[in-house]
């Protein structure tokens, strides 16, 4: 995905390591836009980067991210006046031509697209962003071959950046070298492995190939990220607004772990545990987090975190029954846990199936054909 460019360039000397009362009028109101822009509050920010700007009206990286703002707003007339306005001050940054080429390629209006990105590209021609925005003009207008060509040259500058990689696989694409494509959308996916639409592409092209199995799988996942797409955004931004929130951050690691973001669920599972120890929700959900990558082990001390703040939490004593199964060891405990769950929630059939594979492998047949039939009978319900 594009994403508008804000000036990283440190706005005022020591910014950084000044303290909030010894700020000018317009650093206050600019930390305070930039505070309202990281949440995701963009009118808010709005009217303080105006604030700053009236204030300071010679600096052309407010003059950017009021512009920034504004594009995420949606508001593309006020935002290209402010890129025009930093451009007015910086003959010579890079950046506002980018975001102006960001807005005209939103709006369809691909000739003044391509001219931004270019402009960009001459000012800053080691950066691999413009290189990206003027791929995807030349892909809607039908210039496979420069578009491959780009879309290589962003891949080049900006290797770990999944938009130009998925570009060009798309490219391939529309030149029918769906070997290629998949190959090269299967390398976005590796960068990026939550890329909504990267899956989607490649959904189709294993529709188009006839590949219904992976066309499925695909597909499925794909509307897993689009179904969770809005759930990230609002996750994401709710922990940015309530750092201290511990069950903020358990329900962040669910969206991630539903995206497959196994490394950034767990972090913030234990940032949850960390703020709240007794969250026993947090815990299990830390183990489950390393079952499904196959960490057993860590999975079971997670699991048995998450009994010591709740007893009766039955899914965690069925979870540590199926770590022990899989580890095949400590069988022992692995039948007290699934009686546990059982006993907990009489009427889930999983907890039933879990006792009764137990028992068969333990030698308890009579255990285990009570359990089948209690399975049976609440699976039909």
């Amino acid at each position: 995905m594009l994403k508008y460019f804000a000036l990283s360039i440190i706005l005022f000397g020591a910014f950084g390591n000044t303290a909030l009362a010894d700020l000018s009028p317009a650093e206050k109101h600019y930390k305070s836009a930039t505070a309202y822009h990281t949440q995701g509050e963009f009118e808010q920010a709005v009217a303080e980067y105006k604030k700053a700007v009236a204030l300071d009206p010679n600096s052309p990286i407010l003059y950017n991210k009021l512009g920034v703002a504004y594009s995420e707003l949606k508001q593309y007339d006020a935002a290209l006046d402010a890129y025009r306005k930093a451009l007015a001050l910086s003959h010579t940054a890079a950046e506002p031509h980018y975001n102006i080429g960001l807005v005209y390629l939103k709006q369809g209006d691909f000739l003044r697209a391509a001219e931004a990105f270019k402009r960009a590209i001459i000012i800053e021609p080691e950066w691999g962003d413009p290189y990206t925005g003027l791929g995807e003009v030349q892909l809607k207008q039908g210039n496979f071959e420069d578009a491959a060509r780009t879309y290589k040259n962003a891949i080049r500058l900006n290797p770990k950046d999944a938009s130009p990689v998925l570009g060009l696989g798309k490219t391939y694409v529309k030149q029918g070298r769906l070997d290629t494509a998949i190959t090269t959308i299967e390398k976005a996916i590796e960068i990026q492995v939550d890329n909504t639409e990267a899956h989607y592409q490649l959904a189709q092209i294993y529709i188009k190939r006839g590949e219904k199995e992976k066309a499925a799988s695909a597909m499925a996942f794909f509307k897993t990220l689009r179904q969770t797409d809005p759930l990230l955004e609002k996750a994401e931004t709710w922990v940015k607004k309530h750092p201290d929130d511990a069950r903020g951050y358990n329900n962040l690691g669910i969206v991630y772990l539903a995206r497959r973001r196994f490394a950034d669920a767990v972090a913030n599972y234990k940032h949850a545990i960390s703020r709240a120890p007794d969250l026993a929700t947090a815990h299990y959900n830390l183990g489950h987090a390393y079952h499904k990558q196959g960490k057993i082990e860590p999975a079971i001390a997670a699991y048995q975190q998450a009994l010591t703040a709740d007893a009766d939490l039955a899914i965690a004593h069925n979870n540590i029954a199926v770590c022990y199964t899989e580890l095949k060891t400590n069988l022992d405990k692995a039948l007290f846990h699934a009686r546990t769950a059982v006993r907990l929630a009489p009427t889930d059939a999983n907890y039933w199936d879990t006792l009764s594979e137990i028992c068969n492998t333990l030698g308890l047949p009579d255990e285990a054909q009570h359990a089948r039939e209690k399975q049976k009978a609440y699976a039909d319900k």
